[in-house]
């Protein structure tokens, strides 16, 4: 019998466990707030707007239109119109007529597609202009152009004629096997609903004839203001950007009588359904089990939150167990992910993907359904929570300290998604508060009965894509459907957890010190020598809170080997990546670094050997340890080492199918006249059959693991008392070979002359025009500049003759290149995807402007363009610590002219029309030229070429 006393603390223990429970609940039933940080509001006609101050770039506003109208509200008739009406945007507006503001944006330093750009899909579109306001005037022109994409759109017949050829271009681009494939699967993929039958890009038939009137109802229809939201983030405040979204926005008017903005209902799948689609030119081979759509969760309390939180370490533990399973001895699968599919907006599905070899999918399936029963029977283990735990905090914590070094883009990009996908934005202090506070509590049991819930309806829908060659077996669609429910009937044991050391380094080796240091006039960084020989560089800046980016970098790489190590020294870091460090295989290594924001990467390339990575402050140490390791002690599995193999050989044997990978391919063999030296673009199975395993470690060792020549470059945050005694500690100790590394000229060159090749290749009807223009020439500086400027002010007249004017192409352009190592050349490129029957078209109109440049020189106007645009960005540059570090190397390493940094925007305002002239003249001088084109195998018919 209890006493008196007892039963009083008892009760008060109860009392105060009910009293947790409701103020737990009244907590979590709060609404997420917004970000306290942002201003978010309607005006009168329903138009949203969203507005942050940022200063990371500096002088630049990032401006955003959104229209909650996408490919799924076209008609019948305007198939492909969603899209087709975001080109028309660019091509032609009340304040912008036809390329008026494209050409605008140039001269103040935007470049089109690279930073000016827009995407169509579903449900929306969306329109994004980053606007330099280094100039008065430019962000009130920039606001203007938003203004008149949301309702000033001219749409005059001539604008729409000669934009057809640009959008069917880009349909052509996307012509394929994974097309053809997505065609036959996509009506069961997306459930069947409406979405099956308005894939955003159309069809062919309809944008080459669709009626002018046709588009401008969609315009009118859909563009806005209750439908649109206008989103300003960057260097201003928050007065002047609502200032001036009134002026260009609170007085929009939504039209008479508007249509109803419906969203797509999606009804069940009632049994369960599989699919086996093939094509000739697939590549790889790829089953998934798609779960049926089901309402999305809607965050809009913290409960909700709450939820959001564990559905990511439930799908990060799925996942974590799927990729231990692809990176072991004998995977049943290349690759496999879980994850949640959110094609039809306010649905989602659960689904898993697996990639499979020639002997058939049974292995993955079973495989996949396994790890998903044993969540089901079993459950996740404790270690796999805290470690799930200890990666997601971590990502928030490192989002935290950078709150003040954020982009812009990134903030912006987040205000899109909440208006498009009511995705909540809280601000990243709540974000991290509440991770913080809600993590503890978040148990074993939730996890397991909300992975159970997703699987409850089993009318699963089995899809596999895989090449239709006799050497893959595959299962007709019924007994796919048979594999997949008896993969739901085995019995599964219990995933057992393995025991993995907590330290990457148990005991730390003996230091060698700093003997020397020198100052690095005008860079702000200091360059140290350490005992054993290795030089590191130190630039501490405070571009980002918490990142610190390192690169070392030696002489040496795949041209100092013969022909019989071709392999081996081509595929010998991504081994040692595929069997691990110390004592720790790959999957070992990701449950160690758990919660540590580092990465280190190794690498062999034509003259250098190297490796590089990143960190966050209180990582760095962790960081070194795995420089440390990677340098010397990788690991050597023969089980890993086959498994490595074959995975390459299953993934890449059917690459040639592929008509485009096929002629680049066959391109770069005759260019460089089957040379067997020659840089191994896309590799065959035949070249990992050739990899010997002691050899490519041996090989690894002396490229990688030597301390001798090697120079690292540490920017970011970087604290160099802190810094300097864990370099001598992981770096010092590594013993010299006293053997300095030095890199190799192998004598490969392109075939002199000028050579034609025609390949014929693909069903599809399309072509790739490759042109290339090479030679020798005396290395400069001032030479790489000038030919970097002349690609330029080509890619300028590719935009405004070849693709507007002519409406041949979507996509393509010019690159330039001057190279010092391993010997002096010039190398200039032209990719021009196209249709066959403009080919010779786009040929001449290419030489012609080639020819222009060399007779007159460039238009100022282009040549202004470019400077602008190169200013923006050096501005830009100037403030990231990749930028940084690789002009560290550049200049430290390779002894390149640091004066051309420090005053850029002296060094490039002396370009003239002269140099650019005579630039072209040096270059296409007719010394060497390779036209290399891919055509289709045969004629293809009117009927295939415009229907689906």
């Amino acid at each position: 019998m209890l006493t008196r006393s007892l039963l009083l603390k008892t009760l008060s223990v109860c009392i105060l466990l009910v009293q947790t429970c409701i103020v737990q609940a009244q907590y979590l039933n709060k609404n997420l707030p917004f970000d306290p940080n942002s201003v978010k509001g309607t005006f009168a006609n329903g138009l949203t707007y969203y507005v942050r101050s940022n200063h990371k770039p500096e002088k630049k506003v990032e401006l955003r239109l959104v229209v909650k109208a996408g490919s799924i509200l076209e008609d019948d008739q305007q198939l492909g119109l969603a899209h087709f009406m975001e080109h028309m945007n660019f091509n032609g507006t009340k304040n912008f007529p036809k390329n008026e503001l494209v050409s605008y944006l140039q001269s103040i330093g935007v470049k089109f597609g690279a930073d000016l750009n827009a995407y169509t899909s579903f449900d929306e579109t969306v329109y994004m202009l980053p606007i330099p306001i280094d100039k008065p005037g430019n962000l009130e022109k920039g606001f203007q152009v938003i203004e008149d994409w949301a309702h000033n759109a001219l749409l005059t017949d001539k604008d729409i004629d000669e934009e057809r050829g640009v959008v069917l271009e880009e349909s052509r681009l996307g012509k394929g096997a994974g097309e053809r494939m997505l065609f036959k699967y996509f009506p069961k993929f997306a459930q069947g609903s409406l979405y099956a039958d308005r894939l955003p890009i159309g069809k062919d038939n309809i944008l080459k004839s669709f009626k002018y009137e046709t588009i401008r109802k969609y315009y009118k229809d859909w563009y806005r203001p209750d439908l649109q939201a206008v989103m300003v983030v960057g260097d201003i405040d928050t007065g002047t950007a609502m200032q001036l979204l009134r002026k260009h926005f609170a007085g929009l008017q939504n039209p008479n009588n508007e249509r109803e903005r419906f969203y797509v209902d999606v009804k069940p799948r009632t049994a369960p359904d599989a699919l086996v689609v093939t094509d000739k030119e697939a590549t790889n081979s790829g089953v998934q089990i798609l779960y049926p759509f089901t309402k999305q969760l809607v965050q809009n309390t913290l409960a909700d939150y709450r939820k959001s939180i564990c559905r990511n370490l439930a799908l990060a533990i799925i996942n974590q167990r799927l990729n231990d399973l692809a990176q072991s001895s004998t995977p049943p699968f290349p690759y496999a992910q879980a994850y949640f599919n959110n094609l039809i907006h306010g649905y989602e599905s659960f689904g898993v993907f697996a990639g499979f070899g020639n002997d058939g999918p049974d292995k993955a399936v079973n495989a996949m359904v396994a790890e998903l029963l044993k969540v089901k029977e079993y459950g996740f283990t404790s270690a796999e929570l805290d470690r799930a735990k200890k990666e997601s905090l971590s990502v928030l914590e490192n989002a935290y300290k950078e709150r003040s070094t954020t982009e812009s883009r990134d903030y912006i990009d987040e205000m899109v998604r909440g208006f498009t996908n009511k995705e909540p934005i809280p601000g990243i202090e709540n974000e991290y508060g509440y991770h913080k506070d809600m993590m503890p509590g978040i148990q074993l049991a939730e996890l397991n009965t909300m992975v159970k819930d997703w699987m409850k309806n089993t009318n699963t829908f089995t899809l596999i894509t895989a090449p239709d060659k006799p050497e893959v077996k595959l299962p007709s669609q019924a007994a796919l459907l048979v594999l997949t429910q008896k993969a739901y009937q085995q019995q599964v044991a219990k995933t057992e957890e393995k025991q993995v050391a907590t330290t990457l380094i148990a005991v730390k080796p003996s230091p060698g010190k700093v003997i020397s240091k020198t100052d690095e006039d005008g860079l702000g960084a200091t360059t140290y020598t350490l005992s054993n020989g290795i030089k590191f560089t130190i630039k501490t800046t405070d571009y980002k809170s918490d990142e610190i980016l390192f690169e070392g970098v030696k002489k040496g790489g795949t041209n100092s080997y013969g022909l019989v190590d071709r392999s081996n020294v081509q595929f010998a870091t991504d081994m040692v990546e595929s069997m691990g460090v110390g004592d720790f295989t790959p999957s070992d290594l990701q449950k160690v670094l758990a919660g540590k924001n580092i990465n280190v990467t190794p690498r062999i390339n034509d003259i250098t050997a190297g490796i590089s990575g990143s960190s966050t402050i209180v990582d760095f140490e962790s960081m070194l340890q795995l420089l440390n390791l990677y340098m010397t002690a990788p690991r050597k599995d023969e089980a890993l080492f086959k498994s490595y193999k074959d995975k390459q050989i299953t993934q890449l044997q059917f690459l040639s199918a592929n008509p485009q990978f096929a002629f680049i391919d066959t391109t770069v063999k005759t260019m460089y006249g089957n040379n067997p030296l020659a840089r191994m673009v896309f590799p065959k199975p035949a070249d990992y059959e050739k990899l010997s395993l002691d050899r490519a470690i041996e090989i690894y060792k002396k490229e990688i693991g030597t301390p001798d020549g090697y120079h690292f470059f540490l920017v970011g945050n970087v604290d160099p008392k802190i810094a300097i005694p864990l370099i001598e500690t992981y770096l010092g100790s590594i013993p010299a070979s006293n053997i300095m590394p030095q890199y190799k000229d192998n004598g490969v060159r392109p075939v002199a002359g000028d050579t034609k090749l025609n390949i014929k290749k693909g069903k599809e009807n399309k072509s790739l025009i490759l042109a290339m223009y090479y030679g020798e020439t005396a290395y400069s500086e001032d030479k790489a500049l000038k030919a970097q400027a002349l690609a330029e002010i080509l890619n300028i007249k590719v935009i405004e003759d070849l693709r507007e004017k002519m409406g041949n192409i979507y996509t393509g352009g010019f690159n330039a290149q001057v190279m010092k190592e391993p010997y002096e050349r010039y190398s200039i490129q032209l990719q021009l995807p196209c249709g066959p029957e403009n080919v010779d078209k786009l040929l001449t109109a290419a030489d012609e402007e080639i020819q222009t440049l060399k007779t007159n020189g460039p238009e100022l106007k282009d040549l202004d363009k470019v400077k602008s645009q190169w200013h923006e960005k050096h501005r830009t540059n100037m403030k990231e610590n990749k930028y940084w570090k690789d002009k560290l190397v550049s200049i430290v390493f390779w002894g390149r002219d640091k004066n051309n940094i420090l005053d850029y925007d002296a060094w490039i305002d002396k370009l003239t029309v002269s140099d650019i002239k005579t630039t072209a003249n040096t270059l296409f001088s007719g010394q060497n030229k390779f036209v290399s084109i891919l055509y289709p195998e045969s004629k293809v018919s009117e009927t295939d070429r415009t229907t689906h």
